[in-house]
């Protein structure tokens, strides 16, 4: 509880930050995730396996969704610089899932552009230091055409960033980047269904025990933060797919149900990546 109420300290004392450029760079020391230690700080955080959904079968579950939308994947910007750690965060995630996505695909390359454009985000992170190894990792398998290998890697490469967002007491971005994972998996993976409808694929968008889990975390941002346009707006379209999705409680999604999911989903995103100014307003598209 201690860690909980400082966290809840800090969020406060940096809050104006949170819409600011993050410049600097913080290191941290080689550790294993499953150490006592850290176990304990993620049980205080609140991101123990039991409460928190796991990542890692999230992408695993998302994998099977065949065809894979490249066209989604290649429109995440990948160079992508923001003014504040939540957009920041969120972009982290859905790097991961799209390089996730990618090895399935086994588009060797396209991996190695995902794996360069994590360690810039996490340098913006300022958590750039673990992810020089892991790195170096990633790009060995992708040159052996280790898919399961470039996967796994994926997966820890998120974990590390994670768990350097616990040592940092950072728990909201720590939970931003798993939202972001999650987010961009459901938005290929919903395109997918809605493209070849299947009924056991549908099943896996429908679970609405993980979007409730990823909206109590959004309903944990600091009060300031909720009330702008940009998390406001983030908040009220999750709650939408939310609702669709306990529309099919006890059931599979429709095809029409998968349709309305994708829109949405692809509204949520357009959201999450999308341009933002300093005070957390939303701006238009930019065109051309």
């Amino acid at each position: 509880m201690i860690l909980r109420h400082l966290s809840v300290v800090i969020a406060s004392l940096g809050i104006a930050a949170l819409f600011a450029q993050q410049d600097s760079e913080k290191g941290g020391a080689e550790a294993g995730i499953e150490e006592a230690s850290d176990d304990f700080m993620r049980d205080e955080l609140g991101v123990n396996e039991i409460t928190a959904p796991s990542i890692s079968q999230i992408l695993k579950d998302f994998g099977g969704f065949l065809p894979i939308q490249f066209e989604i994947i290649a429109a995440n910007p990948r160079d992508a610089i923001y003014g504040n750690r939540l957009q920041t965060s969120l972009h982290f995630g859905a790097l991961v899932a799209d390089g996730f996505m990618l090895t399935v695909a086994e588009r060797s390359k396209d991996v190695q552009d995902i794996g360069r454009a994590l360690i810039r985000q996490s340098r913006a992170l300022g958590v750039g230091d673990r992810l020089t190894k892991r790195s170096k990792s990633l790009f060995e398998y992708s040159e052996k055409g280790d898919w399961h290998g470039m996967r796994e890697e994926l997966i820890k490469t998120q974990a590390d960033v994670e768990k350097s967002m616990l040592d940092l007491h950072d728990e909201q971005m720590s939970h931003m980047i798993s939202l972001g994972g999650w987010l961009r998996g459901f938005q290929l993976a919903s395109n997918s269904c809605a493209q070849s409808y299947n009924t056991e694929k549908a099943l896996v968008l429908g679970r609405i025990e993980i979007m409730d889990y990823y909206l109590d975390r959004l309903e944990t941002l600091h009060p300031r933060l909720k009330k702008t346009e940009f998390v406001s707006r983030l908040i009220a379209s999750v709650k939408d797919l939310r609702d669709l999705a306990a529309e099919a409680t006890g059931r599979a999604p429709t095809e029409a149900e998968v349709k309305k999911m994708r829109d949405l989903a692809n509204l949520i995103e357009g959201v999450a990546l999308g341009p933002v100014d300093a005070d957390g307003n939303i701006l238009p598209a930019p065109t051309g």
